[in-house]
């Protein structure tokens, strides 16, 4: 059965003016970019330090390697649809300041693990802590900032991925040479508890009122839906979902004994997969006895969310690449040492932190012109595609500086494409921003985890990362070409001007 095409009417708080941006809810987009700055410092740590800790722990192959990688991306996929869900009811303040403190613990927790199983621990950890940040965050612009607006907003606070990138390596290889490889993980994790009293002190103001809860209901009555009846019984529903649950846990844990880590990968895609196939197919009525339920149903009859998950999918598996294998990449194909090849990955990040702001800016600037925010995204999202391309011709490069160049190249367009995106997360139901985050996360980080053993295993089998830069130079053009003929934009107009809310 075909999907609806949705209205805007449909969901009032999407429908209703957005306040004015002020100069407090710019402060918060900064707050959150130093938050995502310390997500990354978190998670690239590992792989920065991966001779000391393949030494330490005897990991002994590029696919096994991966495997340490995935553990934090396995927990931040599955947690972040919780995190969603969880965010779009409760005050986002208190819940960022709790996610951040959790992670943080998680991080430093890892200076003084004694061996393999427990650094996995703590990286599982650190997943469930992060798998807050991003539907905090877009959940949080998406209510104090206008639509025209929100491409800048996602751009500050996302460029904290590339400006963490940037940093980590410059800290890491201080604090190793100077400390040791486990100095890095304690300085790091403990920075994130002095981000928590900042955030404490310094969120307040009219953005904040808005970031108290769900948010009052519309004013005309007439643009809400009808209550649920409480009497609906959710009988099938909850047996539906408890078979899923079921089935991950065997999926996971038994076939673990025959197929290792696949097999945990495996459990964790049908513990997020299965809900959205459940909701999927059980009617509405069905679905209505319970918020979480009743909520899912909704986002999964939406076209829109379909055509993000396959565009979460595409570009997360090209960012999380370039992270988490340029060190790598620099360092055994290119011969550079540790130092060398640490200082050198920031280069990209730093091209990457460009195009993050000039992303965002650039679609505003198109959005101010006359277009829509449909348009102006997908105009920034098309001059940024053919230079993620580039990964193509990087097995042809000899040269170190060139291949360097190149690489920034291809992560500045990688970052202004998944600033535009994300915008377009915000626009599926307002109402459940942070679901449809934590969903669309959840889906592209799930691919993202399977795609580093993925990315090991090919250099193991071909000595090269080529294969891998040619299919991730290639993926977001197969994104563009599912957003702009599978959205909806034929209820999008000039973005209105801005109102001071009441």
């Amino acid at each position: 059965m075909p999907l609806p095409r949705e209205r805007a009417a449909d969901d009032p708080e999407l429908a209703a003016p957005a306040p004015a941006a002020d100069r407090a809810a710019w402060g918060i987009c900064w707050l959150m970019f130093a938050a995502t700055v310390l997500t990354y410092m978190d998670r690239q740590t590992v792989s920065l330090l991966r001779e000391p800790i393949e030494k330490a722990f005897r990991i002994r192959s590029e696919a096994d390697f991966g495997w340490v990688i995935s553990a934090f991306y396995l927990t931040y996929a599955v947690l972040q649809v919780p995190a969603g869900f969880l965010v779009d009811r409760r005050d986002l303040k208190w819940t960022y300041a709790a996610a951040v403190a959790w992670w943080s613990l998680a991080a430093a927790a890892t200076a003084i693990v004694p061996g393999l199983g427990l650094l996995i621990v703590c990286r599982t950890l650190l997943g469930v802590g992060e798998s807050f940040n991003w539907p905090t965050a877009l959940r949080t612009t998406a209510r104090i900032l206008p639509p025209a607006d929100r491409g800048l907003g996602n751009g500050i606070f996302n460029s904290g991925a590339a400006v963490g990138a940037l940093i980590t390596p410059a800290v890491v290889t201080y604090l190793t040479e100077r400390y040791g490889w486990r100095s890095s993980f304690s300085v790091i994790g403990l920075s994130g508890f002095v981000w928590v009293a900042a955030w404490l002190l310094l969120v307040r103001g009219k953005p904040r009122g808005r970031m108290a809860g769900p948010g009052p209901a519309p004013a005309d009555p007439r643009e809400s839906r009808p209550a649920p009846a409480p009497a609906v019984s959710i009988g099938p529903a909850a047996w539906a979902f408890a078979g899923v649950l079921i089935a991950a846990v065997v999926a996971g844990t038994v076939g673990y004994r025959h197929y290792g880590p696949t097999a945990a990968w495996l459990g964790v895609a049908v513990a997020i997969v299965g809900p959205l196939l459940v909701a999927a197919v059980l009617p509405r009525e069905r679905l209505a006895g319970a918020s979480w339920t009743s909520s899912l149903g909704e986002i999964v009859r939406s076209r829109r969310f379909w055509v993000l998950v396959a565009v979460s999918i595409l570009i997360n598996i090209c960012w999380h690449f370039l992270l988490n294998w340029i060190p790598t990449y620099l360092k055994q194909e290119r011969n550079l040492s540790f130092k060398a090849g640490n200082y050198l990955s920031t280069i990209p990040f730093l091209a990457a932190d460009v195009g993050n702001l000039a992303g965002g800016w650039l679609s505003r600037r198109l959005a101010a012109a006359g277009r829509s925010a449909f348009q102006a995204r997908l105009t920034v999202m098309a001059g940024a595609s053919p230079l993620i391309l580039g990964g193509l011709a990087i097995g042809l490069v000899g040269n170190d500086h060139a291949a360097v160049s190149l690489l920034s190249i291809i992560a500045l367009g990688t970052a202004a494409f998944m600033v535009n995106y994300f915008a377009f997360t915000q626009e599926v139901s307002a109402r459940h921003t942070g679901l449809v985050a934590g969903y669309l996360g959840a889906l592209g980080n799930l691919f993202a985890a399977g795609f580093q053993p993925f990315t090991g295993w090919m250099h193991d089998v071909t000595g090269s990362h080529a294969t891998v830069f040619a299919i991730t130079g290639l993926a977001p053009l197969l994104a563009l070409a599912i957003l702009a003929l599978a959205w909806d934009d034929r209820t999008e107009t000039k973005a209105p001007e801005a109102v001071e809310s009441p």
